[in-house]
């Protein structure tokens, strides 16, 4: 049992703010780790990047390395989480068409692992409840237009700051995702996108789905919500997930209908989440919505 949690506004704020709240409030699905995934409205003049260093004095020179092969490299902070790992966040200028390729080469170092590369979003996550996101990363000082947050039970795989939530992708290092539940054929799926040419850098089941959904769109030319619906008919288990690009926010809930997924909208609020009590931390009077089983739902930023 995890915790999953999105949210949109209409004007760029104090989203991290209003995030961890909801992810506090749903600690008790899982405090193994917990994640957060936020949009910028607009893109930075520069790339950010983050990723952890499970030996500073060792990994630090190779991420450098690494970098100034594509990028010129601004700003490297480092610091501590509440895991063995120390995160580098990184300011770089590089262009479009090499993001990718960074990504990859920087992941397939052992002992790196980057949770995000983006000019309009940045990942932070950690071992622990919502409180280390908030002591060690920074997370309710971030603005933001959207985000996706989650609350890790770790069950199918080992309790480790990679494996914690949200996943993102090299294929397409906008997007995220969140997930609730099991993919029973995981492997399955791994040993498909694997022989596309797909990179996988853990073991989670969760990181399939953002590689999943990245290659519907960039290499089939499916659309967002196109591809949210092709899970359905490929991913096999019991299973809620939302997923979001620099544009949208989707929800998927498999057809068993086990795993929930509520909503709020109106005109300048969109809410996601496991349970009703992580709505009430951003308004007491929202009441939710529950999707169908089935259902895969799409909003987009105005």
């Amino acid at each position: 049992m995890c915790g999953i949690a999105g949210i949109m506004v209409r004007d760029e704020t104090d989203l991290g703010d209003a995030l961890y709240r909801m992810l506090y409030e749903i600690r008790h699905r899982g405090c193994d780790a917990a994640g957060s995934a936020l949009y910028l409205d607009q893109p930075r003049e520069y790339i950010t990047a983050r990723v952890s260093l499970f030996n500073p004095t060792e990994d630090l020179p190779t991420l450098r390395r690494i970098v100034n092969e594509y990028a010129e490299l601004g700003d490297c902070d480092l610091y501590r989480t509440n895991s063995p790992y120390t995160m580098a966040r990184l300011t770089l200028q590089c262009d479009t068409g090499d993001i990718s390729r960074l990504y990859r080469e920087i992941n397939a170092q052992a002992s790196l692992c980057v949770h995000s590369l983006s000019d309009r979003m940045e990942v932070i996550k950690d071992v622990g409840t919502a409180d280390a996101l908030a002591e060690y990363g920074g997370l309710r000082r971030v603005k933001g237009r959207h985000a996706l947050g989650h609350t890790r039970l770790a069950t199918e795989s080992i309790d480790n700051l990679n494996f914690a939530h949200p996943f993102s992708t090299d294929l397409l290092p906008e997007l995220t995702v969140v997930h609730n539940g099991q993919l029973t054929n995981y492997f399955k799926l791994r040993r498909k996108l694997e022989a596309k040419g797909v990179s996988c850098k853990t073991f989670n089941d969760s990181e399939i789905i953002a590689h999943y959904l990245a290659f519907k769109i960039t290499r089939e030319n499916r659309t967002f919500q196109e591809a949210l619906r092709a899970s359905l008919d490929d991913f096999d288990g019991v299973y809620s997930y939302l997923a979001a690009t620099d544009t949208q926010i989707g929800a998927v809930r498999d057809r068993l209908g086990i795993k929930p997924i509520l909503y709020f909208q109106n005109s300048g609020l969109l809410l996601l989440g496991s349970e009703q009590v992580s709505f009430e931390a951003v308004d007491p009077d929202i009441y939710a919505t529950e999707m169908a089983p089935g259902e895969v739902c799409v909003w987009s930023k105005n």
